[in-house]
């Protein structure tokens, strides 16, 4: 038979267990358990609020980067795009003319068709593309459309630098003389050379300037409606568990320029468009599963 000592007994034990001490120990153990957990909520509740308050922030200096990017592009395109495209398309259709109404007889002789050819150079939009790159990837919690906005966008804004320092080198080969005076229309408007060959450089630099001039237009004003989207959506959700003190979401107006047409419509861009209209619709069927 095993010894128990005196002081191990069922009554001792029982009587410690509810001894002062003992209720005084397990209150206080448990008042600092109560206490870390309502600490660590509270910690846990302030950077929840923060990181809202962060991505208000880092929304607001993507829109206003987007605002300045598209902004830099209508400004190019409305001074310099816009006229020399359209005094190309005027020349040219002004050439066709000549030549049918030679045809027709309208214009006898050899008389030959005399065009001032702009030889202007423009330098392209300077736009932080960096900084919205990594606003929009890094800083912000946005995804889907926003992130293919930012990467369609820096490849417009390439593209449109290549084809615009494509015209340079081409209007300095025309200003160099290189090409004979009484031959530069057939380079300038890309039509058949009495070799019979056909050099399309020029017209295909300015289609591509107004083309892809009119893409970092649309996908910069797109981007930064999806922009303001995404932060009114952080700033309801900081609105509906803190209150009405989260900063205001930037706006960005671009009503003037699409009435004026210097942004291009939905319709052209529908086939990007709707790629992202069938995501959100395949989303939106799994979520009813």
């Amino acid at each position: 038979m095993s010894y128990v000592p005196d002081w191990l007994s069922w009554e001792n034990c029982k009587a410690f267990a509810n001894s002062a001490f003992m209720t005084s120990l397990v209150g206080a153990l448990a008042g600092a358990y109560a206490g870390a957990k309502g600490a660590q909520r509270i910690a846990e509740r302030s950077k929840d609020r923060e990181q809202l308050l962060t991505q208000i922030r880092a929304t607001n200096s993507a829109i206003m980067v987007g605002v300045s990017t598209c902004n830099a592009a209508l400004a190019v395109k409305k001074q310099h795009v816009l006229p020399m495209y359209g005094d190309f398309v005027q020349a040219k259709a002004a050439l066709q003319k000549f030549k049918q109404q030679r045809v027709t007889g309208q214009v006898q002789g050899r008389a030959e068709y005399k065009f001032l050819a702009d030889l202007r150079i423009f330098p392209p939009p300077v736009t932080p593309i960096e900084i919205l790159r990594d606003l929009v990837f890094q800083k912000i919690s946005a995804y889907g459309r926003p992130l293919a906005l930012v990467s369609v966008l820096e490849q417009s804004l390439r593209g449109l630098e290549e084809v615009i320092a494509k015209r340079d080198r081409l209007i300095l080969r025309f200003a160099s003389g290189a090409i004979p005076a009484d031959e530069l229309h057939y380079y300038y408007f890309g039509l058949p050379l009495p070799t019979g060959d056909t050099n399309q450089e020029y017209p295909d630099v300015v289609e591509g300037i107004h083309s892809y001039m009119g893409d970092v237009v649309f996908f910069s004003a797109l981007l930064c409606a999806d922009l303001m989207a995404h932060g009114a959506i952080i700033h309801a959700a900081f609105t509906e568990r803190y209150g009405k003190r989260a900063p205001r979401v930037s706006t960005a107006d671009f009503s003037g320029p699409r009435q004026s047409s210097l942004i291009p419509l939905d319709s052209q861009y529908s086939d990007w468009l709707k790629g992202f209209a069938e995501q959100d619709d395949a989303k939106a069927k799994g979520n009813e599963k």
